[in-house]
């Protein structure tokens, strides 16, 4: 069977989510903190600059298709990121050994699955973008990590490649957390630690959100009138009055409460 392009999406995620689940998050960050995290697990394992040093950070070199020194550089100064096909293989690593990189998980769903083909080496960046129809590599990349916008057809395409090709890519998943397994101990951030920063980052968002709502809300209900409401709407509106009422109470609490700091506001000033 054949399902609706946004369905399968919703059997990804929920796949994705329990892989997650079996799994232990090593750290969630951007990836410049992930970076640095990977970097204190393994000068805390191996004498740094030492051959022991170089052979920890073969497998994600290999897995990157750069060299052990390019690794050292993007470890020792996070501010040196790779770009292009190596950037996308690096955040595809990191998240294959369990971290949680920021930037791969904000990329649009259709867009990750595709760059994971080639994270993981089933394409390339040129095949990906001639396949696509993109003359610059640099629009490419842009439009792959969720900076730049795409066309209903390029983002059919990325669906369609991968989902012709999503269980050899699975296979080659399990194979290279095999193949290129780090052979030191990741610094587990604990899961308390992971709430305390997941708490802050939805707290602000959450902040934004709710805002927005309101912000919304008010235009609606000033666009219509409740003096224009008949008796039939009226009448359907009872039956959430329960929402309404509980609405108007949370409003009313947030208000007074900046009523309350303006006021302690002008009498600190």
């Amino acid at each position: 069977m054949d399902w609706p392009c946004w369905l399968e999406l919703i059997f990804e995620n929920e796949r994705r989510i329990l892989v997650n689940e079996e799994r232990n998050e090593v750290f969630r960050g951007h990836l410049e903190e992930c970076l640095r995290n990977l970097g204190t697990s393994l000068a805390s394992s191996v004498p740094r600059g030492s051959r022991e040093a170089a052979q920890a950070k073969k497998p994600v070199a290999d897995f990157c298709g750069v060299t052990i020194g390019s690794i050292t550089r993007w470890l020792r100064d996070t501010g040196s990121f790779p770009i292009g096909e190596p950037l996308i293989k690096l955040m595809c690593y990191l998240d294959m050994v369990g971290y949680r990189v920021i930037e791969l998980e904000r990329i649009p769903r259709i867009r990750r699955n595709f760059a994971e083909l080639i994270g993981y080496g089933l394409l390339t960046s040129d095949q990906a973008a001639e396949f696509l129809g993109y003359a610059s590599m640099s629009t490419f990349y842009q439009v792959l990590q969720g900076h730049h916008g795409a066309s209903e057809d390029k983002e059919q395409k990325m669906w369609d490649v991968w989902k012709e090709r999503k269980e050899e890519l699975q296979q080659k998943k399990e194979r290279s957390q095999e193949l290129y397994r780090l052979d030191i101990p990741l610094k587990i951030r604990s899961r308390v630690d992971v709430s305390k920063v997941l708490e802050r980052q939805v707290s602000a968002s959450r902040s934004k959100a709710v805002v927005s709502i309101m912000e919304g809300l008010l235009m609606l209900l000033e666009e219509s009138s409740f003096e224009k409401f008949s008796d039939g709407d009226l009448a359907d509106l009872k039956a959430s009055a329960d929402t309404i009422l509980r609405l108007s109470a949370h409003l009313s609490s947030l208000s007074s409460r900046l009523i309350m700091s303006e006021q302690q506001r002008k009498g600190g000033s």
